[in-house]
């Protein structure tokens, strides 16, 4: 019983501290014939602002509903009520590289689109680990184009052709941050980096945020590079 307060508590005090930040309380929803969980955040007030759309890590795990939560990662770096922040789910079955998982990302647009005033022209998509798969094949197959990407510790071969990464006009004139670790266990950087900067060669636009000490995941630079991800937003 005395577990159980404490959660409440500390619900209660997050929520308490949203509102007083700009933002409303997290609100979880099921959307689309299949019911994805999804987690949206608003601006308080209501305003006219750009949508963030976080895609988790994980994504073909039996978890079906990380969506709920998972925007929640980008709060400490972002101004207060400066966004609206959503995030899908992905699972195994219905992961980011699936129909399924796409269909999950324009649900939750059309939803955010249709009920709120969103600027989806200032729309940003970032993805970390296997939530970066999902933002390029987003970026090459979804309803939207996204005014930019940010993307935390990647593998762009898994999710699309290398060459398309120099060649499509998708990846070679949208702006997208990279970062990425040198001692990432999943991705490691002495294959990872020279593929970033080829990339960036043939866009501009591309900007490289590589670490010789970084690790794999969001965690680590929310950790030791939070300045550089505020700044960001």
């Amino acid at each position: 019983m005395k577990s159980a307060f404490i959660l409440f508590f500390c619900a209660l005090t997050f929520t308490s501290q949203l509102h007083a930040q700009g933002w409303s309380e997290p609100l979880q929803i099921r959307l689309g014939s299949d019911s994805n969980a999804c987690g949206i955040i608003l601006p308080k007030p209501l305003k006219p602002r750009a949508v963030i759309l976080w895609l988790h890590g994980g994504m073909r795990s039996q978890n079906s509903i990380k969506g709920w939560d998972a925007e929640k990662a980008l709060l400490p770096y972002l101004k207060p009520g400066s966004y609206y922040l959503c995030s899908p789910s992905a699972y195994f079955g219905a992961d980011w590289l699936m129909p399924g998982g796409m269909a999950h990302i324009d649900t939750l647009l059309d939803y955010l689109a249709g009920h709120y005033a969103v600027r989806m022209d200032k729309l940003i998509i970032v993805g970390t680990s296997d939530g970066c798969l999902g933002a390029l094949r987003y970026a090459a197959v979804g309803k939207r184009k996204p005014l930019r990407f940010i993307l935390f510790s990647s593998c762009p071969p898994l999710a699309v052709d290398a060459s398309d990464l120099l060649k499509n006009p998708i990846y070679t004139k949208t702006r997208w941050d990279i970062f990425q670790g040198g001692h990432d266990r999943l991705f490691p950087g002495d294959q990872m980096f020279p593929l970033f900067q080829n990339w960036a060669e043939a866009n501009p636009k591309v900007k490289l945020h590589l670490y010789p000490d970084g690790e794999h995941d969001f965690s680590w630079y929310g950790e030791h590079v939070a300045p550089e991800i505020r700044r960001l937003f």
